[in-house]
């Protein structure tokens, strides 16, 4: 038997393994600082040894190593937990210490059903679900992808908790809570919306990534990649920098080394996500038709103050970068390739292409649509219901009243064609 992840949630399942009889071979992680943990060997790189438990308490951690590992997952369970012979259970859940699992419950892989917790009849549990230590799941409680459900919080019968929604400790659950808020008190209320790890990393099957730019904003890219780490929604490795106008191997501040250019990253030979962090959309544009690497994915990095008024109606496609206090309102679609800098701001029934780029400051009113390759200046307004087409520049603090022609530069208030 071997676990992966040796954390302190490891431990446990050692315990429970333990009182069950099986002895833990091995752990694995990633962190090469790691030497044992309760006298067992951790090793540092994982030749297929299975079975394995995935011993990581973050959800969204959890499902990104569990979707790596090609092998064989157990499910675990300790002989004080009570589960009922009419429960079906998924591979890689971890059911602790005096849980109760009741009749015709169904619980998902890789979920953790903490110390104490207990689930009633009939409630439908999806993967990566953490149940905390004493929480109540009343009957018929639909809980979705990689929620949180904190300790001895209780949920009341029926209601359904969207994916990764985050429910405080001690919250009273009495009505459905949508995907990806934070919701807590009692009863328990909607405070803010998580962006959810299924968008962040939808397209990417690997947790290392790098940055195509070592500039300011490449630099500026390794930062929101550290708050994301630390706000746990993904743990991203930086690897490294890809540039073709800067030589191998130099230093790009304290993130990391540039690795080569464009024929460096066709030629790299393991799955890697990768951020274009170039400021021209025309140059971010063709940087990804350069791309020709099967092993290489775009991961959208979305900062953790980015704020979703209304989470279902909000669609996004790949390989985008929003920055911090960013929001968006309801029924905002936005496409692929996108740099959104910092306090953009985008109205009911937005619609943002590819390959654009919102300097600080930019504001998007209602029934806005902008197509592809354009540059918004900072601090820059659209007004509602203008239709922006394709290869624009709008000036810094310039406001668009009528729709402007493609490929020219605008600058004023209201904004007019500028002629150089």
């Amino acid at each position: 038997m071997y676990l992966y992840g040796a954390s302190g949630h490891a431990k446990v399942i050692i315990d429970i393994l333990n009182a069950s009889g099986i002895e833990v071979e091995a752990l694995f992680d990633d962190d090469v600082s790691i030497k044992e943990l309760l006298s067992i060997p951790v090793k540092h790189q994982w030749n297929g040894e299975s079975p394995i438990v995935v011993s990581v308490g973050n959800n969204h951690s959890r499902k990104q190593i569990a979707e790596k590992l090609k092998c064989e997952f157990i499910t675990v369970a300790h002989p004080t937990a009570v589960v009922s012979p009419h429960a079906a259970i998924g591979e890689g859940t971890v059911i602790m210490q005096g849980a109760i699992i009741q009749s015709d419950v169904t619980m998902g892989r890789h979920c953790i059903l903490n110390t104490g917790a207990s689930i009633d009849h009939e409630c439908v549990i999806g993967d990566y679900v953490h149940i905390s230590p004493q929480a109540t799941l009343c009957g018929n409680v639909q809980v979705g992808e990689g929620a949180w459900i904190g300790a001895s919080a209780v949920v009341i019968p029926g209601v359904k908790i969207g994916k990764w929604c985050t429910i405080g400790a001690g919250s009273v659950v009495v009505s459905d809570i949508p995907d990806g808020a934070i919701a807590y008190g009692n009863p328990c209320r909607i405070k803010s919306y998580n962006v959810t790890p299924c968008l962040d990393q939808r397209f990417s099957s690997t947790n290392r990534i790098a940055i195509y730019g070592a500039g300011g904003l490449g630099r500026e890219v390794a930062g929101g990649i550290q708050r994301i780490n630390k706000a746990g929604h993904q743990q991203w490795e930086i690897v490294g920098f890809f540039d073709d106008n800067i030589p191998v191997g130099t230093q790009v501040s304290h993130y990391g080394k540039v690795l080569g250019g464009i024929n460096e990253l066709n030629a790299f030979d393991e799955p890697l996500a990768l951020a274009i962090a170039v400021g021209s959309p025309k140059t971010r544009k063709f940087i990804y038709n350069l791309i020709k690497n099967e092993n290489i994915t775009f991961p959208n990095l979305i900062a953790p103050s980015f704020r979703i008024l209304d989470n279902k109606t909000f669609t996004i496609g790949q390989g985008n970068i929003i920055q911090d206090n960013c929001s968006v309102t309801c029924d905002v679609k936005i496409g692929d390739f996108n740099v959104f800098n910092g306090s953009n701001a985008m109205g009911h029934d937005v619609n943002v292409g590819n390959y654009n780029v919102m300097m600080p400051g930019v504001r998007l009113s209602g029934e806005v649509t902008v197509g592809d390759c354009n540059l918004l200046g900072v601090g820059s307004v659209v007004l509602q219901r203008v239709k922006i087409g394709n290869n624009l520049t709008l000036g810094a603090g310039s406001v668009m009243m009528t729709k402007p022609k493609d490929g020219l530069t605008y600058i004023g208030v209201p904004a007019k064609k500028f002629d150089f």
